[in-house]
């Protein structure tokens, strides 16, 4: 047992005599250490904002489908107003016992929206000059609508919601190609393109 004793004091004299960090060089971790989480916390935070922007832009384009199935499924009288830049208000029957009911919808707090009436590009405050999006029996709206989300934060960016004349809903593109439904043609010749026959 006495040679136990002996074996282990060596070792406890090592560590006690082991040398710790000096304190520039703890100062030097703790600055790093710092730096990266603050990075990191800030690549989190635009991250969450992107998120909700990305959920606010899918909820209206959701209530937007909703509103056009409704429409559909009671033969006109669906809605959606825009007239504020923070909030929409939904008219449909969200019961499903035949009464049309507001609902308000707010979005996320530092998300805001704008619209526009392609071809035209201005892009405008809804809070000033609000709009309709209202869909008749075919669930086609009125005219086309772009609506664009935006959050406030820089390095977010904004998400795009395009009601076309059809009624079709898209995010995140751009609209191109002409807006309004083109004119058939009303006069055809009876004879051009008929080649002649001989027999």
């Amino acid at each position: 047992m006495a040679k136990q004793i002996m074996n282990l004091s060596p070792e406890k004299s090592k560590l006690g005599n082991a040398a710790g960090f000096s304190l520039p060089e703890l100062l030097i971790a703790v600055t790093i250490i710092a730096i990266v989480g603050s990075l990191a916390l800030l690549n989190f935070w635009q991250s969450t904002k992107s998120f909700k922007l990305a959920g606010a832009t899918r909820t209206l384009s959701t209530y937007l489908e909703k509103a056009r199935v409704d429409s559909v499924r009671r033969h006109g009288g669906s809605f959606i107003n825009i007239n504020s830049a923070t909030s929409y208000t939904v008219n449909m029957d969200f019961g499903g016992i035949g009464v049309v009911s507001a609902q308000t919808v707010t979005l996320p707090t530092g998300t805001s929206l704008r619209y526009s009436l392609p071809p035209a590009t201005t892009s405008i405050n809804p809070s000033t000059t609000p709009t309709t999006i209202t869909y008749d029996w075919r669930g086609r709206p009125a005219n086309a609508v772009l609506i664009t989300v935006t959050d406030s934060t820089s390095g977010v960016g904004s998400s795009t919601v395009i009601v076309g004349t059809a009624g079709d809903i898209s995010t995140d593109t751009t609209v191109t190609g002409p807006v309004t439904t083109p004119t058939p043609q009303t006069s055809v010749s009876p004879t051009s393109g008929i080649k002649s026959m001989r027999f």
